[in-house]
């Protein structure tokens, strides 16, 4: 049976959680981006914009989604898109977590996952699509 035959509606892929999430791996994502915010890694900053915390990065939740569903394909398939809308934050120290479910599959191996990053708390923080082909060699 090959994996495309395996999956169905409504299955959930593994979900990736990190954290806490630190200061130093916020200030890790800028150097990556080449984007030093400082209100990604200055308490000083955020309370200024009257934030509770310094947020996390959204590109660092949308990273964290691709790789939810790259660890889920295991060589399988390939990723060939990923969308996100941010409906809140996270914050430095909060564990986050990567979700998706598989919400439609098609003959050709297409597949179209529900995905989103909640917190420890478990309301979604950013919610996106993401599209693979899965192969259908067994």
């Amino acid at each position: 049976m090959s994996f495309l035959e395996t999956l169905q509606v409504g299955q959930e892929i593994p979900a990736l959680g990190k954290g806490p999430v630190t200061r130093q791996m916020l200030v890790e994502w800028c150097a990556a981006e080449n984007d030093y915010y400082t209100l990604h890694y200055d308490e000083r900053v955020a309370a200024a914009m009257k934030l509770p915390g310094t947020p996390i990065q959204g590109t660092y939740k949308y990273a964290l989604m691709g790789q939810a569903v790259q660890h889920w394909l295991a060589g399988r398939g390939t990723l060939n898109k990923l969308s996100a809308r941010y409906r809140g934050l996270n914050l430095e120290g909060e564990h986050i977590t990567a979700r998706g479910r598989i919400s439609q599959i098609e003959a050709d191996g297409r597949v179209t996952l529900e995905v989103w990053i909640e917190g420890a708390n478990g309301e979604r923080s950013t919610e996106g699509v993401a599209v693979v082909t899965v192969s259908k060699q067994r």
